[in-house]
């Protein structure tokens, strides 16, 4: 199929008079976009701050005044594990099952 130079000169103006108003509604709709993309992000960081601080409050203790008086973990001395590694955990804990055989 063949274009005659009619209907090319036809379909260049046709582009001509419509690339402005494409144009413009291509840029409004990538601002609306973009607004309403920033809103979303916003708005799913205010709830994902507010479900951190409702875990928090949950987590906190009830009485405060008690809170110093907390209770050591029985079996295991202070500081022990803090910079152990995970394997040399591994070895003592199976070292102390050995120690002491199930009943």
């Amino acid at each position: 199929m063949t274009v005659s130079f009619r209907v090319g000169r036809y379909l260049v103006a046709l582009l001509w008079h419509w690339i402005t108003p494409f144009l413009f509604g291509a840029a409004a709709a990538m601002s609306v976009t973009l607004v309403s993309l920033q809103t979303s992000v916003n708005a799913v960081g205010l709830h994902f701050q507010n479900a951190i601080a409702n875990a928090i409050e949950q987590c906190a203790p009830s009485d405060p005044a008690n809170a110093a008086d907390a209770e050591q973990v029985k079996g295991r001395a202070p500081g022990s594990s803090d910079h152990a590694s995970p394997i040399r955990r591994t070895e003592a804990r199976a070292e102390r099952t050995l120690e002491r055989p199930p009943p």
